[in-house]
């Protein structure tokens, strides 16, 4: 063997230097944080990229002339517990309010679900509303703010959470009134949203989701939504049936309370007070929406009920019908013991379980929370003591009278506080009827045909057709008898109403397109009140409010031969708004500035109305057009400007094709002398 051989066997032979231990340990502990880093480096680049992170339901939007801030409650901060069908998630009623908070305000968030909303009632018809002037009527020395943080189709997780960033924006008192969709809710235990069923799995979902990296997969892994044909009500429900003995209704029920004693306590910890409200639903008319038993629904022979009940326990349809032979026999305590037992045991609990009340009850005593029993006050003014439609517009949402008697429990509760929100028993005696609040909130014949479309929408789900045909059947009623007395002009506006097309961003309110009829009927008298309607029905800083608000008041200044001091502040306050909206840059259509123009003239103030006329004629077309040129025309003469009065109308005249009609129709405003009326409630 050659020598060079041997040395290259002896090389090969030789042991390799052993690492040292600090080396082998700085070595292991490189390989374990090597995927780490890299985790962390493309959570990072994610970031950049516009993943990760949730966002806010209070958001503040731009200075005041006072330097204070805008702050409003916004969609997508609620939007984003909702990750199985981002597509359609649950929404709320934006609303605004200013920070610091101006002295003498008394500010009371509400949080919870749709019958927090107000849900299938406008917003100004809403518990909220009532609430406002309740407590308005009982302070009259203080401004009352009411914040609405209902959201629709949430459990108590998500309340819990955009409850918890409210206390950031000094609120007086909360109410919380949540625990209708612990099963079908988002991050519910039984939805198409569940995120577990525990309060500490739900946290590690929410955590999870937080991650840039997790958003970024479900962005692409994310398919089409499934559930576009179907309401949403339909749409969030990930388990149809759920039986009496599952698991899922002991932890519906603990997460329930262990989220609402985690708002009692972050509440207490800020020095806010609470109030916790129980579970109003409907008892009486309502069979239960999981049942497969249509026999028994049928079933009226008293006998054969109980003699169901005894043979099957669990059978929610024979108890539902054991309760009406009840109340048909004037039995109304049993009654009231069989139809809560229906609710109990239905296999699709929509409507709260016996043991979720009980769990907010507990939470309440446990937590040190004041309770706000609406249960017991539905019961109380319901017939025999059940809850019906009387009080309920379908499942779980109050009716008109139901929003009164909300907002009336909760005055009556705060007289359990101290301090800034206590209320005396001399406070609750200036409270008016039901009737007065309605007539000052604008109740109205064609807001009650909306909220009945809505309810026949509803009972046109399948397994609610099939168990309580009389919702269907109650909502077509309506809709025929308010059709049937309405002009066929409104009828026409009415059915457009119901088109999804008609409703861009938020829903168009029905009173405001019934109103625009009336005024091409020149009913002003009519008009004005549903334009109020219409107005505290939309967001307050929107080209909606502001031209809802201008209609309203023309129609007042045409009503009542003019506007008065009160209503030439309205008219600003609306300016205000509008030019807060165009200072932040959001206009784009061009109606805000041609509403704070046309509110400008009513206030007898044309000069300052022409730029605001002038710049939205940039950005107008059709009729809009048409109306803000008339309307730039009218400042004009008013301020001795006839030459561009009328350099205006021969621009219609030669451009505006079709429209040049209107025009030429504005030439007689030349000759006229200067009108000494307002701005009118034309187009």
């Amino acid at each position: 063997m050659s020598q060079g051989r041997t040395e290259t066997i002896a090389k090969q032979s030789r042991p390799r230097p052993r690492l040292s231990k600090r080396r082998r340990r700085q070595f292991i502990v490189a390989s374990l944080l090597f995927p780490f880093v890299v985790l962390a480096l493309l959570e990072f680049g994610l970031r950049l990229a516009g993943f990760g992170g949730y966002p806010t339901t209070f958001r503040r939007i731009g200075n005041m002339p006072d330097g204070s801030s805008l702050v409003v409650t916004d969609n997508p901060g609620p939007a984003s517990y909702f990750f199985a069908n981002r597509s359609r998630p649950g929404t709320l009623h934006q609303g605004s309010l200013v920070m610091p908070k101006p002295p003498g305000v008394f500010r009371v968030v509400l949080a919870g679900e749709s019958a927090m909303k107000g849900f299938p009632q406008p917003r100004a018809l809403s518990s909220a509303s009532f609430l406002r002037e309740m407590l308005g009527d009982a302070w009259p020395d203080r401004k009352i703010e009411v914040i609405n943080l209902g959201t629709t189709a949430v459990a108590s997780f998500p309340v819990l959470g955009m409850l918890t960033e409210s206390l950031d924006y000094a609120p007086d008192l909360c109410v919380v009134y949540v625990g209708n969709n612990e099963f079908f809710g988002a991050y519910g235990v039984a939805s198409l949203h569940s995120a577990g069923r525990t309060p500490t799995g739900i946290r590690v979902v929410r955590a999870f989701r937080w991650l840039a990296i997790a958003q970024a997969i479900d962005s692409v892994l994310g398919g089409g939504d499934a559930t576009a044909d179907k309401t949403l009500m339909e749409a969030m429900i990930g388990r149809a049936s759920i039986a009496p003995d599952d698991p899922l209704r002991t932890h519906a029920a603990a997460n329930l309370g262990r989220f609402t004693g985690e708002m009692i306590d972050r509440c207490k910890a800020r020095g806010v007070p609470i109030l916790v409200c129980t579970l109003p639903a409907n008892e009486r008319d309502l069979a239960p929406l999981g049942t497969t038993d249509r026999a028994m629904l049928a079933e009226s022979d008293r006998g054969r009920l109980e003699q169901a009940v005894k043979q099957a326990p669990g059978n929610a349809a024979a108890w539902y019908g054991l309760g009406r032979a009840f109340s048909a026999a004037g039995d109304h305590a049993a009654a009231a013991e069989s139809y809560r037992k229906a609710i109990d045991l239905d296999p699709m609990p929509w409507r709260p379980p016996g043991a979720s009340v009980d769990a907010i009850r507990r939470a309440a005593a446990e937590h040190g929370g004041t309770l706000c029993d609406l249960q017991r006050a539905f019961r109380e003014a319901s017939p025999g003591g059940s809850i019906g439609w009387d009080l309920m517009d379908d499942h779980v949402h109050p009716t008109l009278r139901g929003q009164d008697l909300v907002a009336r429990t909760i005055v009556s509760a705060m007289t359990g506080l101290s301090g800034l929100g206590a209320v005396s028993s001399d406070q609750i005696a200036r409270l008016r009827t039901f009737d007065e609040y309605a007539a000052k909130l604008g109740a109205n014949p064609y807001e009650e045909y909306g909220v009945a479309h809505q309810m026949r929408v509803l009972g046109r789900i399948p397994f609610i057709e099939q168990t309580t045909p009389e919702l269907l059947a109650r909502s077509e009623a309506t809709c025929g008898r308010i059709a049937a007395a309405a002009m066929p002009e409104v009828r026409e506006a009415m059915s457009e109403w119901q088109k999804p097309r008609t409703h861009k961003g938020e829903q168009r309110p029905i009173s405001g397109m019934v109103a625009r009829i009336l005024v091409q009927k020149q009913n002003f008298a009519a008009a004005e009140p549903l334009y109020r309607v219409a107005a505290d029905s939309v967001t307050p800083y929107s080209s909606w409010n502001i031209e809802f608000t201008y209609f309203m008041l023309a129609c007042r200044e045409r009503a009542r031969g003019g506007l008065n001091d009160a209503d030439r502040e309205i008219a600003m306050t609306a300016i205000r708004r509008g030019e807060f909206l165009l200072g932040q840059g959001r206009s784009e259509t061009g109606q805000t500035e041609r509403f704070v123009g046309r509110l400008y003239q009513l206030r007898r103030e044309f000069d300052k109305a022409i730029p605001f006329l002038l710049t939205a004629r940039e950005k107008l077309s059709g009729t809009d057009l048409v109306g803000n040129d008339q309307a730039l025309v009218e400042s004009y003469l008013r301020t001795g400007q006839r030459d561009k009065a009328g350099a205006v109308i021969q621009n219609g005249i030669d451009r505006s094709g079709q429209y040049a009609e209107f025009y030429r129709r504005m030439r007689p405003m030349l000759d006229a002398p200067a009108p000494s009326g307002g701005a009118g409630a034309g187009k």
